[in-house]
């Protein structure tokens, strides 16, 4: 009996839960090492069902053939044109009642944006410190420096998160969050990075990880004595999470 052999490259891709998204190779050259993370190795401290439709999706399972973090880089560019997780107007938030009323994300559907399938692709390079570095500061789009600041505050030590983003919080470059065709008006990046850094850990029906009190209370702390050093450093929390209307 002749066994069949066929196989449509759709098993390839997804033989893995990464569908074959794996750590870049590094250089000993170059001395970069990958950045430590917090909290969960696997998923990135996302939401599972986020996560899920990411992993899922055909155009993550394609990013697999980009082995290096220039690659990544470049596909951002050309790719992401928002910094939200799900495409506006295809994933609806369902809120359950009783016992299960606390339950945040709870849907059977959404599109996730190309900009946290990248994030997420970032993540599985397992990128330097160095490169993260060179994300924040890039000139030549704003989604490359907003996918870096993501993905500190999903992976980085809470504790460091200002040291971070400290020198950002009254950067002036504008962007859509949501788009060009979405957003009405565009924010700056620092208005935004400052959102990153409250208490309100909903972000576009995803939730953020949570900062411990005590890092949050420094956090206040330090944004309160920049704003009186500094000025400027407006509370920009209506960014982190729009009402249903502005959907």
């Amino acid at each position: 009996m002749v066994k069949d052999n066929y196989d449509s490259g759709r098993n390839r891709l997804g033989s893995d839960e990464n569908s074959g998204n794996t750590m870049q190779i590094f250089d000993p050259a170059e001395g970069m090492v990958p950045m430590p993370t917090y909290g969960n190795q696997a998923t990135m401290n996302l939401n599972p069902l986020l996560l899920g439709n990411m992993r899922t999706n055909d155009y993550f399972k394609l990013l697999a053939e980009k082995k290096s973090f220039q690659e990544v880089v470049d596909q951002i560019y050309y790719d992401a044109k928002m910094a939200v997780p799900w495409l506006p107007g295809t994933h609806n938030q369902k809120r359950t009642s009783g016992m299960c009323s606390a339950a945040r994300g709870v849907s059977a559907a959404g599109t996730p944006t190309t900009c946290f399938m990248l994030l997420f692709k970032l993540f599985t390079l397992k990128p330097a410190v160095q490169q993260i570095s060179m994300m924040l500061n890039h000139p030549d789009s704003p989604y490359i420096r907003a996918i870096g600041f993501l993905y500190l505050r999903y992976c980085c030590d809470p504790k460091q998160l200002w040291a971070w983003f400290e020198k950002y919080i009254d950067d002036d470059q504008e962007f859509f969050l949501r788009g060009d065709k979405v957003d009405k008006r565009a924010i700056t990046m620092g208005s935004w990075v400052q959102s990153l850094l409250s208490e309100n850990i909903d972000y576009h029906d995803t939730m953020l990880p949570r900062i411990p009190a005590a890092v949050m209370r420094e956090i206040k702390q330090k944004l309160e004595q920049h704003r009186e050093m500094y000025g400027g450093g407006e509370d920009c929390l209506l960014y982190t999470s729009p009402s249903p209307r502005d959907s």
